[in-house]
């Protein structure tokens, strides 16, 4: 009774707004400027792109459609540690996924070879629950491990026909009790699925998008943006690299956020119909090794659009796409390109591009770099965090003499990397990246609740998932 009552209302409501003006792209600021005490100390100091020895950044920016538990703690105990695996050894990569909180697909077939309905994909409540929590535990357990780091919007609402949505404002405020209760926060949000998504905000071209319409019964924005949502994902593109991944937005409401692009298809063919590749049966493809070295030699950063649990076989990644994961580890492991989870890619080329300091000369000639402020069209001035400049790297032409202060004392040593020249010649000083963590924390009762799913049911149908290869209207 209630899910009917659902779908008249927001029927009645799913096209009210057409005419609403949509969100605007601010103008791109300018890059990163220094300010020199000492002039010859300012020429000689510069900021590095990437955290060095790195050449490109790449992060895979997965959308948690078709995932249920079992695919989860397969995928990431594969890509995040250095455990055996039924892929194999462990690839010791940082790359974190997303998550739904509900459910509200009509959906046939199932998501997963063992017989789970779309229905029972993971979720944080149980399908349009506000009360009974499905996954919950499993997902906040995750993302403080580090293995989650985005929302894929509140859910996945995507219905048949994309005029009805069984999404309701309520839920979005039931979300974001759960997230101050359980004490998260994401910083990233990727919209989700067809029309009937009706939560996604941040596309100036969508006609559907309602998330952030002050007047709309689907305005959310005031709601998540709050809770720390910085970055935004709402438009397709074709380009494997970039020079710079953001673009700032001002939503309807005037809040203020972070477009990011993900590489998601490979542009039109002839007849015009778009190549989606965000499927793990063209990973192969996507991590080519054209690609890697493409963004290796134009130094480029990468997000790189997945979905990867959204196959229904035992094994979600196939055999190729498993050796191009073990190609970008070793890419990683040489120091060439840096993978890391989308949060922290998307944090770090905003501060880079965003970072104001100046050179000066201390005592004994030391080299002094002042951590001033960073400034932009999003977050406006604001005080930089030890996190926020993890990766930071400064060409100097003596690191051994340089001292890095922020907030009017000098960074201890520990938080310091003095490196050696790299393929320019110059030498640098870098603000130490995040530390590794490549191991297992599930808590034993996740496992335990993974197992108590039984064994798999008999599911023979493993033809691909046409709806990842069809149209997206994002």
């Amino acid at each position: 009774m209630k899910t009917t009552w659902l779908l008249l209302t927001s029927v009645l409501w799913l096209h009210a707004d057409l005419l609403s003006p949509v969100c605007k792209p601010l103008p791109v600021m300018a890059a990163t400027t220094i300010t020199a005490h000492t002039k010859t100390e300012g020429q000689l100091v510069t900021l590095h792109k990437f955290p060095y020895p790195y050449q490109a950044m790449l992060t895979i920016a997965s959308d948690c459609d078709g995932m249920t538990l079992r695919k989860f703690l397969l995928i990431h105990r594969f890509l995040n540690t250095r455990e055996k695996t039924p892929m194999g050894k462990g690839l010791e990569l940082d790359i974190a996924d997303s998550f739904f909180f509900f459910v509200g697909t009509d959906r046939q077939g199932a998501c997963d070879y063992d017989g789970t309905k779309w229905q029972d994909q993971m979720s944080y409540f149980d399908r349009l629950s506000t009360t009974d929590v499905k996954d919950g535990a499993a997902i906040a357990s995750f993302t403080r491990m580090g293995w989650i780091d985005s929302l894929h919007s509140f859910g996945d609402f995507t219905m048949a026909s994309p005029w009805v949505t069984l999404f309701q404002r309520y839920m979005a405020k039931a979300a974001v009790q759960a997230l101050k209760e359980n004490k998260l926060s994401y910083s990233v949000w990727i919209n989700h699925g067809n029309e009937s998504n009706v939560d996604n905000f941040g596309n100036p071209e969508s006609h559907y998008q309602k998330g952030d319409l002050i007047r709309s019964h689907f305005y959310v924005t005031d709601l998540i943006v709050p809770t720390g949502v910085h970055y935004v994902w709402s438009r397709r593109d074709s380009e494997f690299g970039l020079q710079n991944e953001l673009y700032p937005i001002v939503l309807r409401d005037g809040r203020k956020v972070w477009g990011f692009y993900r590489y998601t298809d490979d542009g039109y063919t002839k007849e015009g119909a778009l190549t989606w590749n965000w499927n793990p049966r063209r990973l192969s493809a996507q991590l080519s090794r054209k690609h890697l070295a493409m963004i290796e030699k134009n130094h480029l950063y990468s997000i790189v659009a997945q979905h990867l649990g959204g196959n229904q076989a035992e094994i979600p990644i196939p055999k190729d796409g498993i050796a191009s994961l073990a190609l970008l580890a070793h890419e990683y492991q040489r120091g060439n390109i840096l993978v890391t989870r989308t949060s922290r890619l998307l944090r770090y080329n905003e501060l880079q591009q965003s970072l104001r300091f100046a050179i000066s000369k201390g005592a004994n000639h030391r080299i002094m770099i002042r951590i001033l402020y960073a400034e932009n069209l999003v977050a406006g001035v604001f005080q930089p965090t030890m996190d926020d400049l993890r990766g930071i790297t400064f060409y100097t032409p003596d690191p051994d003499h340089t001292t890095v202060v922020l907030d009017g004392h000098e960074i201890s040593e520990r938080e310091l990397v003095r490196n050696s020249a790299d393929e320019s010649g110059k030498k640098s000083i870098s603000i130490r990246w995040w530390p590794s963590h490549v191991t297992d924390d599930t808590p034993p009762a996740i496992h335990e609740q993974k197992a108590a799913q039984g064994p798999p049911m008999p599911f023979t149908h493993h033809a691909p998932n046409r709806w990842m290869w069809s149209e997206d209207p994002l």
